[in-house]
């Protein structure tokens, strides 16, 4: 499975700031979560709510005002809740029988106030011991819990501002409210509701909020015939929608905090992904991996989940502790530790994910499509072993039988029109195997015959099992014969060729000097061309000489009988030197000669043979290059060697390709006009290998470019 994903190619420093900046913007994201799960004020509700109706504070404090006034109506004083006036004994719901005899056995009573249904559930009450002191501890018990919620709910009326209650059943009432006109005093409130028996509960509310608020306090005013006014004046409402409106602001602004780093390390992750494997200047295409995306991706991300959860519990914990202390230096620093040990990692695995994806193989760089695949081959594996070791005719044999007592045993057992299909199913598709197999073998030994009578262009098609392996065997058999007629035709053009250029090449100076010679005899040296003659014959004697040196160190470099001193040298001062020792012949060349080289550039080579390479290299720019034209050298790294090109455009047409060149007497130039024996780049290039180097040619039509890598020291 492979997922292909195309890649934006960054430069490292962008990566590297990506890196730094997204646990810088996780910090800022989650100190603000934090800093917002700190405001007791915090909720959805307030975040949306508009405050301009006043439905907001309708809903947060009249169902609780309500609850107050109604609670307190009912428990009076402290003297009527100490005397059990709000408590009454009630029988249980739940009874214990006799099964044997379906007999009560124990009747329970549980304590219920007498307003509100409130149980106050005691453990089990027979009725013949209702005055136990297990029963008289529940009394008490029910009494303290009335009596706090007594002066709970006044503390609350009293302390609350800006609130007016009211409520009466008829015979008695509680208030605060200064106005004898209950209902209108409470209509010119901001925010109010009244409720009174047989009527349609009167209130300032808007909205329709079933969530927020419920009529579920004032079920028990009409069962108790109470009516119950509760309003709160303007500046109560004012001063607490204030509070809202600043309260809703800073959550804005901190939802702002945390949503727009939120957003900028999304953006900064998509830049990773998208560079993800990629290197700038690098092969286009290729995924680069680095040592952490060595592991199995599947094993990475269950020990990062299991790292991710202990930190986030951890942080949690730790974090809890230094809010419940309001440590706020503690809480800096746990966030800051949590955005790079949780962000880091989490990274690492997504961004090792991508590279796989683009590479095509996340799949097999897991550990399951490991131990999948080893396991399936060794049973694979181990099944043809043991089935290659039978015959072909035992095997056939073999699934004859199997086939046959397949059958019998179908019919035999379930004499059934289902047996016979199964038995005929059987049959077909093992008839219809064999005869895949016959006609594989049939191609097999086709194809053999054919390579035995010397035809070797047409492969064996087949594949799979053992006639697969045999055909493959064949046909890679069939391939390297080919390659190797191949090699000996090319061979021998070669040697044709070479005995060609070295007679040509030898018997052109052979032949000046003998002709030279019987003019100087014939002429005698007193001759008015005699030294014209022997200079002539100083030029081909050189020439002669030349070619036999050339000649002994080409035999020489393929036989591999070279001394190779390796040293680590600056191949920049080789160049330099180089270039210095040939000044005369620069100049005079009238080339313009352009470097580009680095300070240094330290390899390991043989430094006498590298300065015969450069002189050969640079020998041919000054032989072939068109006058006048430019000439370029340049040194520079590439990947483990650093590499040195020599460009320059070539007088001559270069209508051949870059390997011919580097064939012995092979010239550029093909009509053999100039000087050369035709044997420097052959030696340029065996000197180099003897070197551990490389050698490489290129010809872009009249650009010739000569390329030597040496290794880094």
């Amino acid at each position: 499975m492979a997922i292909k994903l195309k890649g934006w190619t960054a430069r490292r420093p962008v990566k590297v700031f990506c890196l730094i900046i997204i646990p810088i913007l996780v910090f800022m994201s989650l100190f603000s979560i934090i800093g917002l799960s700190r405001q007791d004020s915090f909720s959805i509700d307030l975040l949306l709510s508009n405050f301009d109706n006043n439905d907001y504070f309708f809903d947060r404090y009249i169902p609780d005002a309500g609850l107050w006034v109604y609670d307190m109506f009912w428990l009076k004083d402290e003297e009527h809740i100490r005397n059990m006036g709000c408590l009454e004994w009630k029988i249980a719901d739940y009874y214990e029988y006799d099964y044997s005899t379906f007999q009560l056995q124990v009747e329970w009573y549980e304590l219920v106030s007498t307003f509100n249904a409130t149980s106050y559930y005691t453990s089990p009450s027979p009725s013949k011991n209702i005055g136990s002191a297990q029963t008289k501890q529940a009394i008490e018990n029910a009494i303290e819990q009335q009596l706090a919620n007594f002066y709970y709910m006044k503390s609350r009326l009293e302390e609350t501002r800006g609130l007016f209650y009211f409520a009466t059943d008829g015979n008695r009432q509680i208030g605060n409210i200064p106005d004898d006109d209950v209902v209108s005093f409470c209509r010119s409130q901001a925010v109010y509701r009244i409720a009174e028996p047989g009527k349609e509960i009167e209130q300032s509310r808007t909205g329709n909020n079933r969530y927020v608020y419920s009529d579920y306090y004032y079920s028990g005013y009409y069962k108790n015939n109470l009516s119950i006014y509760i309003a709160f004046t303007d500046v109560a409402v004012a001063r607490q929608v204030g509070g809202w409106r600043a309260a809703q602001r800073q959550i804005e602004t901190q939802l702002i905090i945390i949503l727009l780093p939120a957003a900028l390390v999304l953006v900064l992750i998509i830049i990773l992904m998208l560079g993800a494997g990629r290197k700038h200047g690098g092969e286009n295409g290729k995924v680069y991996f680095i040592a952490v995306d060595k592991p199995w991706l599947d094993l990475g991300l269950c020990l990062l989940f299991c790292y991710e959860l202990f930190l986030c519990y951890f942080a949690s914990e730790m974090i809890s502790v230094a809010m419940r202390y309001d440590s706020s230096r503690w809480i800096l620093v746990l966030c800051a530790m949590l955005s790079v040990f949780f962000t880091i990692p989490l990274l690492w695995w997504v961004l090792s994910f991508i590279k796989r994806c683009k590479a095509g193989n996340f799949w097999r760089h897991t550990f399951v499509y490991v131990l999948i695949h080893r396991t399936f081959s060794t049973l694979r594996r181990h099944a043809n072993s043991l089935w290659s070791g039978f015959s072909l005719t035992l095997r056939i044999v073999f699934i004859g039988c199997v086939v046959l007592a397949t059958v019998v045993i179908s019919v035999i057992t379930r004499p059934s029109w289902a047996a016979l299909i199964f038995a005929a199913l059987i049959t077909a598709v093992t008839v219809y195997g064999l005869l895949r197999f016959s006609r594989k073998l049939y191609l097999v030994e086709q194809g053999a015959k054919a390579a035995s009578t010397g035809r070797y262009d047409n492969p064996i098609a087949v594949t799979g099992g053992e006639l697969g392996n045999i055909a493959a065997s064949i046909n890679s058999m069939t391939d390297g014969i080919n390659a190797a007629i191949m090699e000996r035709l090319k061979s021998e053009r070669l040697k044709t060729e070479l005995i060609t250029n070295i007679s040509h090449d030898i018997r052109t100076p052979l032949t000046s000097l003998i002709t030279y010679t019987d003019l100087l005899k014939s002429e005698g040296f007193d001759s008015e061309r005699a030294p014209e003659y022997l200079e002539i014959l100083i030029q081909k004697s050189a020439r002669l000489k030349t070619l036999t040196d050339d000649l002994f160190e080409a035999s020489k470099a393929a036989s591999g009988n070279i001394d190779v001193h390796m040293e680590n040298l600056d191949l920049v001062d080789l160049v330099r030197q180089v270039l210095g020792e040939l000044d005369e012949k620069v100049r005079g060349s009238g080339l313009d000669f352009r470097l580009s080289l680095p300070e240094n550039a330290p390899v390991y080579a043989d430094g006498r043979l590298l300065w015969r390479v450069m002189e050969n290299l640079l020998s041919n720019v000054f032989k072939y290059t068109l006058a006048g034209s430019r000439v370029y050298v340049d040194v520079m790294p590439d990947d483990k060697w650093y590499r040195l090109d020599i460009k320059n455009i070539s007088e001559h047409p270069l209508n051949i390709e870059p390997s011919e060149l580097l064939e012995r007497f092979k010239r550029g130039d093909e009509a053999r006009t100039g000087d050369g024996s035709g044997l420097g780049l052959s030696i340029a290039q065996s000197f180099m290998l003897s070197q551990g180097g490389k050698f490489a040619l290129s010809i872009d039509g009249d650009l010739f470019k000569a390329s030597i890598h040496l290794s880094k020291s």
